[in-house]
């Protein structure tokens, strides 16, 4: 339930602060804080924002950024702006998720590690469908592409992030060749935040590595063939692996 004015919830983080002098054009700045407070729980579904003039004291901004702000935060589903009843928090059904300031957010509390099995869900859908398209579409360029990323691969075993940025690449280039430009920008933000994850980001063993590898190798072999079908439950059962993987090394499972 919405709550009255007078039951506004203050903001912890900038309650007590001084706030420095920002020009107008920093409204981002307001959202950042604000989505944080939402996104991390400091402000619950319902809660009802301070005023505009209270916010504009604790920023420091005038009317017209904190609007702005409200504005974009709204963009977002993260808050209502509703005449004569304030700003509301909304429910966490409600968030764009695949906005990357509010996923970065999430995904820096998603301590159960539930939004990101959910996003390595939907990444394994995505892609075995646009890998089965990318099956008919991959040109000579491409394979050779392919052919040169696996080749990167195997050279960067000694250095994780350089062949995480391979194993991505050649990811990147059978999504773009399916076409779906919709799947593609959904699977770049996934790939793009999902790796700020320590269960993502923490590097593998040469083992692990030398199994990724494999893996594709089977991936570039289906394709090759031809075969949408194979190629697409090939790249989604390495997803689904590899996250699996990861959760039981690091005790997560």
């Amino acid at each position: 339930m919405v709550r009255p004015y007078d039951d506004c919830v203050a903001l912890p983080h900038v309650r007590d602060r001084k706030p420095p002098w920002r020009p107008a054009r920093f409204a981002s700045v307001v959202v950042e804080e604000l989505a944080e407070a939402i996104v991390g729980g400091s402000l619950a579904e319902g809660d009802v924002l301070p005023t505009e003039p209270a916010l504009c004291e604790q920023f420091a901004f005038s009317r017209t950024v904190i609007r702005e702000a409200l504005k974009m935060l709204e963009e977002r589903g993260l808050v209502r702006v509703e005449q004569g009843r304030g700003t509301s928090v909304q429910p966490r059904d409600a968030w764009n998720l695949l906005d990357p300031l509010v996923l970065g957010i999430a995904l820096a509390h998603d301590r159960d590690m539930a939004l990101l099995e959910n996003l390595v869900a939907v990444r394994a859908v995505l892609e075995r469908e646009m890998a089965r398209a990318s099956a008919g579409n991959l040109s000579a360029d491409d394979f050779a592409a392919l052919d040169e990323t696996l080749a990167r691969m195997r050279e960067s075993y000694d250095d994780y992030d350089e062949f995480r940025a391979h194993d991505l690449a050649f990811h990147a280039i059978v999504m773009k060749a399916s076409g779906n430009d919709v799947g593609l920008t959904i699977v770049r933000v996934i790939h793009r935040h999902g790796g700020i994850t320590p269960l993502l980001s923490a590097d593998s063993s040469r083992e692990v590595l030398e199994q990724t590898t494999r893996e594709h190798e089977a991936i570039y072999e289906a394709l090759a063939a031809r075969d949408g079908a194979l190629a697409g439950a090939r790249i989604a059962t390495h997803i689904e692996a590899a996250f699996a993987e990861r959760k039981e090394r690091l005790g997560r499972s």
